[in-house]
């Protein structure tokens, strides 16, 4: 992750995180990722190995890696999953899944649908659910910021 990226707070009253916060984020959320997503970002973060060692045991390049290791890390950063699994009362178990999947997983949503044997617009209404509780959790988190 950039310098640049890890200095940003999106959320009021937090502390502004540098790179080993990041990183620390990063290894405690792996666990939410699939195996193989799993394994290359704890290559990544505890393996001590660069994206050009990681490319050459996965025979791709390191752009690639690259991407896939940025694009795992914005996910896992993403608080909309766990801002929905603190409202556990506002989602079933089935519904904190496809946020899961879609939020932290990144799959689509037409392969969650297919996944779970859902409707594609169930599907897409739960995602949007969940952005709109996160975004929710947000605004109350900003008025008892700005508020006190």
């Amino acid at each position: 992750m950039r310098k640049s990226e890890c200095g940003q707070s999106d959320w009021p009253g937090e502390r502004i995180l540098d790179e080993r916060d990041v990183a620390e984020i990063l290894r405690h959320r792996t666990g939410l990722l699939a195996d193989d997503e799993k394994a290359l970002m704890r290559m990544y973060l505890d393996g001590g190995q660069s994206v050009r060692q990681i490319a050459r045991l996965a025979g791709t390049s390191p752009t690639t890696i690259s991407r896939r290791v940025r694009g795992i890390a914005k996910r896992l950063v993403d608080r909309t999953y766990l801002a929905c699994v603190g409202g556990k009362s506002e989602f079933n178990t089935l519904d904190l899944a496809v946020i899961r999947d879609h939020f932290v997983r990144g799959l689509s949503l037409g392969r969650i649908s297919q996944r779970y044997g859902l409707t594609y617009y169930r599907v897409r209404a739960t995602a949007q659910k969940a952005r709109r509780y996160a975004s929710r959790r947000v605004d109350e988190l900003e008025s008892k910021w700005v508020g006190g």
